[in-house]
């Protein structure tokens, strides 16, 4: 019986993965998450559900964080974050095993992913401010962290919108390829963005700094990810977007002399 379950998990697994995906999501996410969609798929609950169900865990580690001090509330609210990670997986998963994949349902797991980083941003910076001395400094840090995190998320709605596409003569990217995408693509600066998409993907790198308990070291690099991101992909837009027309008459104006 165990080893029937244990092959339905692996197929169920397997039946899941994205054709592009992080290490991190490949060798433990995905696979703590298969049990979940096997039990799931046998159910009428719906991915949407399940990304609610990710949403309001996240919340709950945000309150930890910020909220209990010591190593007690760094130990439960890393925990409940890296739970809420799982659960963020099994909503795909359950999707593709299903059947129950759609457009709608991608844009949630979106809008729930940001505003989750967002919570885990605010929550880190009260605790350094609470209970870490970060003084008001943790709060300009956290403050000015959000305000990036929301231009990200402008952009990176922007560049990945149909008329974006069409007008660039670029391959629309749909939410969730960039992290294996950017995994299958080298370069010189492949290293560097590894290390960036490393920080930026927080359920994988959270625990790390939490374990030397530099929750302020992980909230710069965050930050600075972030930031970096904003500065390359606003280059990017105003090289593809803010060229000069043609000039009047020319055979790119389409007029005829």
């Amino acid at each position: 019986m165990e080893a029937v379950v244990l092959g339905e998990i692996r197929r169920i697994y397997q039946r899941s993965l994205k054709p592009a995906d992080s290490l991190f999501n490949l060798f433990f996410a995905r696979p703590v998450a298969a049990p979940f969609v096997m039990f799931f798929a046998r159910t009428r609950v719906t991915p949407n559900q399940i990304t609610f169900v990710s949403f309001g865990i996240m919340l709950a580690a945000a309150v930890l964080i910020a909220l209990v001090p010591g190593w007690l509330g760094l130990l439960l609210g890393v925990a409940a974050v890296e739970l809420s990670y799982i659960f963020d997986c099994v909503d795909g998963q359950l999707a593709r095993v299903t059947g129950r994949t759609s457009p709608v349902g991608g844009e949630l797991d979106f809008l729930m992913d940001e505003l989750k980083a967002f919570a885990l941003v605010g929550a880190l910076g009260l605790r350094w401010y609470w209970h870490d001395g970060g003084g008001v400094s943790a709060l300009y840090l956290a403050g000015g962290t959000l305000i990036v995190i929301g231009w990200a998320l402008c952009l990176t709605k922007f560049v990945r919108s149909p008329e974006y596409a069409e007008a660039t003569g670029t391959v629309r990217q749909g939410h969730g390829q960039a992290a294996g995408e950017a995994r299958q693509r080298k370069g010189a600066l492949w290293p560097v963005k590894m290390a960036a998409r490393f920080i930026s993907q927080y359920p994988a790198c959270l625990p790390i700094f939490a374990a030397v308990d530099r929750l302020d070291v992980f909230l710069w690099a965050y930050g600075a990810v972030h930031v970096l991101y904003v500065v390359q992909t606003a280059l990017m837009l105003v090289l593809k977007l803010g060229r000069f027309a043609p000039a009047p008459g020319s055979a790119a104006d389409g007029s005829s002399s």
